[in-house]
């Protein structure tokens, strides 16, 4: 039985791409605003301190170009992204750039690459769709997303990651929506987009090969009733595949290298239990919350559709359908969406499976940060797939407000304190080293003799070798140290009789390491002093008591990282304070 409905009134933002050929002012004005307001929240964040695993990449950049990729591989990275922050650093900077505090430069071209991301979601998706408040819902899920805020304005390659996949979803989108053969370009984006995400982190492929897979899947089942076309698509796709392979193959050695130290991470890269699921991702504010809206919306719609079309059907003019009310499933915006939210599933499944049961401990959301620009277009998608109901602007903050508030708050961003603690590292090393340098000078200038100054830095490394005492890996202890020699060097305002021996601990009961290490590496001499930097000291092995007992001095916390003394040549200052333990 034929089923008739009345028609809708179809509003300009609500016209799909073919009838919307130009973009407006007031969407331009849009993706700008977007832009600013996601560079403008993580600007404010720029110039903390490097925490450890920023000062790896700052390590891999510190010197010639011929140490960079050694340096990236040791961190299981590939080098491309370090290549290019290398190349960023030679750039001289006029003023007052060049007078920035030395975080800034370099964390900026991770603020541009998540800013331009949520610029292209809002930009792609009114392209995709036509729906200007949907595409807004989108991109402001990625400028308030806390996660990537973190990543946004960390030294590391995911900012990079998060726009490739940014990228690749909107070619996917554009070869979803059309069933023709002639997509050449938005296949070569598609898989170059794939790629470049790849050679910034390999692990982008747990995401976003389910999505190349399933696009191609829909290309060819579109030409199903056409052979000759058919044909045509398998030999792209065939193409494509072969490249791939290729690429595996010569990417191979080097992903063997790089990959090699994995089982270091098991201590931190498998999921703890089931619901860790859950914690990956904000599913109530990306996929629960906006999908019960949308399905409640179009099912009172669908009832109201059918009681008004009996009546119409009993009317002269019963012939009237409306064109606008597609099929839930039929409309690219609907059908896209699930696809997104059943990769972003799969990709996460995956990677709990492999963690778990395959020797890959990958679960951590770094390595399924691609997967991050999925949720938020996802949910703006939701949003879209009501643009031709009545009422329309009324239904975009009853999912849009919600989803907001439910990804907050599985962020923990509801709180007074998020304006300082939205992005927060927590390790001040160059408040720490500034300290370190007044106190190596004051106790210089009271003491008569020539004072060996000893720096220990115990950097609380997870993925390094589970070690106590001295590291003798030549190049990781030269990593450790990098704060004391790089950026927060303590000896920059110092005379060159200050100068500091450095050294680096392990991370496995790091306050007996270093007492260890003193003794075993003859350096406790009478006119030797040594100070202890320690990230995240564990309670236990900072208490008073502990302390008095071994004749050690507490000089500060600054956030994570803790600052101690001890010599033999002088008596412990009866002033000397100790560590909270908090």
């Amino acid at each position: 039985m034929k089923r008739f409905f009345t028609p809708a009134t179809k509003t300009a933002e609500a016209l799909p791409l073919p009838e919307k050929r130009r973009t407006t002012a007031l969407e331009w004005a849009s993706v700008i605003a977007v832009f600013t307001l996601t560079f403008a929240f993580r600007w404010p964040f720029l110039a903390e301190s490097f925490w450890i695993d920023e000062l790896h990449t700052a390590w891999c950049v510190a010197d010639g170009w011929d140490e960079v990729a050694p340096r990236a591989k040791m961190g299981n990275q590939q080098p491309l992204y370090f290549w290019a922050l290398w190349a960023w650093q030679q750039i001289p900077w006029p003023e007052p750039w060049a007078s920035y505090p030395v975080e800034v430069l370099p964390r900026i071209t991770s603020l541009w690459s998540v800013s331009l991301s949520a610029a292209l979601i809002v930009w792609g998706s009114l392209r995709f769709h036509g729906s200007l408040p949907a595409a807004l819902v989108a991109g402001l899920a990625m400028a308030i997303d806390r996660q990537a805020a973190f990543f946004g304005v960390e030294l590391r390659p995911y900012a990079a990651v998060i726009l490739g996949s940014t990228l690749a979803i909107g070619f996917a989108a554009r070869i979803w929506a059309s069933a023709s053969i002639n997509q050449n370009r938005d296949w070569i984006g598609l898989h170059a987009s794939v790629i470049f995400a790849t050679l910034m982190q390999i692990t982008s492929l747990i995401t976003l090969v389910p999505l190349v897979i399933a696009v191609a899947a829909k290309d060819l089942n579109d030409s199903r009733r056409d052979s000759g076309q058919t044909k045509r698509k398998l030999w792209r796709h065939g193409g494509w595949l072969a490249a791939w392979v290729l690429m595996g193959l010569f990417l191979s050695s080097d992903q063997h290298e790089i990959w090699d130290r994995r089982e270091a991470w098991s201590s931190f890269g498998r999921p703890s239990s089931l619901f860790a699921f859950w914690q990956i991702w904000p599913w109530l504010g990306w996929t629960l919350i906006p999908t019960s809206v949308a399905v409640v919306c179009f099912a009172l719609s669908h009832a109201t559709a059918d009681s008004t079309a009996r009546n119409i059907s009993q009317s002269p003019n019963g012939h009237q359908k409306d064109c606008s009310e597609t099929s839930f499933v039929r409309d690219p915006t609907t059908s896209f969406t699930i696809l997104l939210l059943t990769v972003l599933s799969v990709s996460t499944v995956l990677a709990f499976f492999l963690s778990e049961f395959g020797g890959v401990p990958i679960w951590q959301r770094r390595y399924l940060i691609a997967g991050l620009p999925l949720g938020c277009i996802s949910l703006g998608g939701w949003t879209a797939t009501l643009r031709h109901r009545l009422r329309y602007r009324l239904l975009v903050p009853l999912i849009a407000i919600p989803s907001f508030i439910a990804i907050a708050w599985s962020q923990n961003s509801i709180h007074p304190s998020v304006a300082k603690y939205w992005v927060y590292r927590g390790e001040d090393w160059r408040t720490a080293f500034h300290q370190l340098a007044d106190l190596i000078e004051t106790d210089d200038s009271n003491q008569t003799d020539v004072i060996q100054q000893h720096v220990w830095i115990d950097g609380d490394l997870i993925e390094q070798p589970a070690i106590t005492g001295r590291v003798t890996d030549v190049e990781l202890a030269t990593y450790l140290t990098l704060p004391a020699r790089g950026p927060y060097s303590p000896d920059k305002d110092a005379s060159p009789s200050n100068h500091a021996n450095l050294h680096a601990l392990g991370s496995l009961a790091p306050m007996d390491g270093w007492q260890q290490a003193i003794q075993s590496s003859g350096l406790d001499e009478p006119n030797a002093k040594h100070w202890f930097l320690s990230r995240s000291l564990p309670v236990n092995q900072r208490k008073p008591r502990l302390l008095d007992e071994r004749d050690i001095e507490f000089h500060g916390q600054f956030g994570k990282v803790f600052l101690y003394s001890q010599s033999s040549h002088f008596e412990s200052s009866p002033n000397s304070k100790s560590p909270s333990e908090d």
